[in-house]
């Protein structure tokens, strides 16, 4: 589903908004992975508002390396950022997982 539609339905069981990335957004993940899976949106307030967030040469592979170090068994997100209005945000989604609990 694309970004905007995401961000329309407003936030839900399998979707959290976050203006950054933060330990919190890895334990909305685990969260999402031990039951239906889901995604968090960085970049965008509660409300839907996007703030965007400024992405460096390395941020993702970053955030991959703190997902996958802070969990076990490792839990391994699909990522894929999008520019709305010249911001950046990006989805992180996991699928549920098949070992319980993370």
């Amino acid at each position: 589903m694309k970004i905007n539609k995401l961000i329309q339905q407003g936030e839900s069981e399998t979707l959290e908004f976050k203006q950054s990335f933060e330990k919190d957004t890895i334990v909305s993940l685990v969260a999402m992975a031990n039951t239906r899976g889901g995604a968090v949106l960085i970049g965008v307030t509660n409300k839907g508002e996007i703030k965007g967030v400024q992405l460096g040469r390395e941020t993702l592979q970053q955030w991959v390396n703190d997902i996958t170090q802070a969990t076990d068994p490792k839990l391994i997100p699909y990522f894929r950022s999008k520019t709305i209005n010249g911001k950046v945000v990006v989805e992180i989604r996991v699928k549920e997982h098949s070992i319980k609990p993370i």
